[in-house]
């Protein structure tokens, strides 16, 4: 067993008590997140997991003028003797600050004034606070200072990449091919007052198949709504992407299937049964199939490894075989993988997806759900540089990728979710909720428009006015007043896409 302990001096407590210390985890070479518990008394953070071997810490903290960040640190040894948290965790920012930035540099990218300031006094406050150990209180809070600089300077990075990146794709496509699509309930958005919006910022639509809604009692069918919204989509020259067939998050199955739980096979047949008639009734209308998401992430069904496995082969052979002329793909949640942390016995998302792309099913590519700022199931809040990472690695796979965002645009109980989460809670360092959203989306809109191996962006949620799924994350916000994520998404639309 392995045992990771980090000081914290009491001049850095309550930065502490309001991370997400309960979320953190160990993480090895490879990148997966091993399960590990953590435990914090007020003094020492303690980090045990299975096995006695390096790795490096991931925590959430929130950081002077940036907000909630994953900070990590360098690899560490299990040692009995305890490491400086904040200390550590400014050395992790330094290192991934200078070395990313260097590579890039290398291969080209012009790095702005501000980000070589910002490093340069980061990097010197890091070397102050190692310099002063033997104070930790002070060290300490020299170290906090250390990473706001540093944390700054990996938000101008990425931003510098981004744009250099997308100046370059550009000079190379008169528009970029990129989907962008917002999800939608049916039969919005066709009822809302701001339908020209919609096809103001988007190319495509995703266009929501819940099975909880479409059959509401065990066989009873209601395509019409999603038929009506789908047709609607058509009318406007969208492309359609229909799904996730099945989503396998609490809440958004039928209540009847829970009764199918002890008996897999029946289970089994139940969804292959509910995918075969949904896409023989809607094939045609729709360009791509999202075949299902939330399999990889512990839901409300009990379900073993092999279990998850054969319902994954199963949903993409139904689909294949009913609409073998329409690409479909399959999509998995919390890409990171941070789930693993606390789940034993939890699939590893690229492991997952790695299984089904060798399969030979014909799966055509990858989605990846990626939401952030929520209390639970989500992502943890990262720079853009280390989500431009996560999204390379899953293109070693050599797919395409859809990636689905969701931010919230507001806090508090949202009373028209059909998936209601709670979100975290605000930092000094936050805006207005509205403002917010967009000071985390559009840099993470910005990563993946300069990736050739994204091929889709997927924005969560429409309309808070209209039924949606997961909360305040609409670019509508409940008052159908426009949020200021709508205009930029229209803005870059008219910009860049095709």
């Amino acid at each position: 067993m392995g045992q990771f302990h980090f000081d914290v001096p009491d001049s850095v407590q309550e930065l502490i008590n309001q991370s997400l210390w309960n979320d953190a985890y160990i993480c090895g070479i490879e990148g997966v997140p091993w399960q590990s518990r953590s435990e914090f008394n007020g003094s020492r953070l303690t980090i045990t997991r299975g096995i006695d071997s390096s790795g490096k810490l991931f925590i959430a903290c929130p950081v002077d003028k940036v907000g909630f960040c994953t900070l990590s640190t360098c690899s560490l040894r299990p040692i009995d003797e305890s490491h400086l948290l904040m200390l550590e965790l400014a050395r992790g920012s330094c290192f991934r600050a200078r070395i990313q930035s260097d590579t890039w540099e290398r291969a080209g990218l012009v790095l702005s004034d501000k980000f070589n300031d910002l490093l340069k006094e980061g990097t010197e406050r890091f070397l102050d606070a190692a310099q002063r150990r033997g104070d930790p209180g002070l060290a300490s809070e020299i170290a906090v200072e250390s990473i706001s600089l540093l944390t700054q300077a990996l938000v101008d990075l990425g931003d510098s990449y981004a744009m250099q990146s997308i100046a370059f794709r550009k000079q190379r496509e008169t528009n970029i091919g990129t989907l962008m699509a917002a999800a939608v309930v049916p039969p919005s958005p066709k009822t809302t007052q701001h339908a020209d919006a919609f096809c103001s910022a988007f190319n495509a639509a995703a266009v929501r198949i819940s099975w909880a809604d479409i059959e509401t009692d065990s066989g009873r069918f209601d395509y019409d709504a999603v038929e009506e919204s789908i047709g609607w989509c058509a009318s406007k020259g969208l492309r359609v992407i229909g799904g996730p067939l099945v989503d396998f998050r609490e809440r958004l199955l039928p209540h009847w299937l829970y009764l199918l739980e002890e008996d897999f096979e029946s289970l089994l047949a139940s969804v292959c049964q509910f995918v075969e008639r949904t896409v023989l009734k809607l094939r045609g209308s729709v360009q791509l199939w999202n075949c299902a998401s939330g399999l990889n992430t512990p839901g409300p069904l009990e379900l073993d490894d092999e279990q998850v496995m054969r319902l994954a082969v199963g949903i993409l052979q139904t689909v294949r075989r009913n609409d073998p002329n329409t690409p479909a793909i399959m999509s998995f949640d919390q890409p990171f993988g941070e789930y693993l942390a606390n789940h034993r016995d939890g699939i590893s998302p690229l492991h997952f997806a790695d299984a089904l792309a060798r399969s030979g099913l014909g799966m055509a590519g990858i989605g990846l759900d990626v939401r952030v700022n929520y209390a639970r199931g989500a992502t943890l809040p990262r720079t853009a540089v280390d989500f431009g990472q996560m999204i390379d690695r899953w293109a070693t796979l050599g797919m395409p990728l859809m990636v689905q965002l969701a931010v919230p645009g507001d806090r508090g109980f949202d009373e028209r979710s059909s998936y209601p989460v709670e979100t975290l809670a605000a930092t000094p360092a936050d805006l207005d909720c509205r403002s917010d959203q967009l000071r985390i989306a559009g840099p993470m809109i910005r990563t993946l428009l300069a990736k050739h191996c994204v091929h889709a962006i997927v924005w969560e949620g429409w309309s808070d006015a209209e039924p949606h799924v997961l909360s305040h994350c609409g670019m509508i916000d409940a008052n159908n007043q426009v949020r200021p994520l709508l205009e930029y998404v229209t803005r870059v639309r008219r910009e860049f896409l095709a």
